[in-house]
């Protein structure tokens, strides 16, 4: 399985760009279910993450993924370049499961608390 996972990231890879790096992350990784569709929440993330000044480096519908970067306008904890993964999975009786992801623990803390208020409202 895991041979598998390493073949479809190659592409990414290659173009310079891989969701591999947030795999393994412990402390930098929050999740919360949310009682909406998944297209619902994707879109609400993208605007989520426009409006918190950041920008989406790569997302894919499909996937359940969007990477986005340039967080230090809204967040004092991080360089220009830390990236946060958004990754959003169904879940049982209709719900989303949303887990934000960042090898910069603190950032994915205050991040998610933020993105998450957005995500109700």
């Amino acid at each position: 399985m895991s041979c598998s996972s390493v073949l479809l990231d190659y592409s990414g890879r290659a173009l310079g760009f891989s969701i591999e790096k947030f795999k393994d992350e412990k402390t930098g990784r929050i999740d919360k279910i949310f009682a909406m569709s998944k297209k619902e929440c994707f879109d609400k993330s993208l605007v989520a993450i426009e409006n918190i000044m950041a920008k989406v480096v790569h997302k894919s519908f499909e996937d359940g993924y969007i990477v986005a970067f340039n967080f230090s306008k809204s967040f004092d904890c991080c360089l220009d370049s830390t990236e946060v993964g958004v990754f959003i999975a169904d879940v049982e009786d209709g719900n989303i499961k949303v887990e934000v992801i960042s090898n910069n623990s603190l950032l994915s803390k205050r991040f998610s608390v933020k993105f998450f208020e957005m995500l109700i409202n």
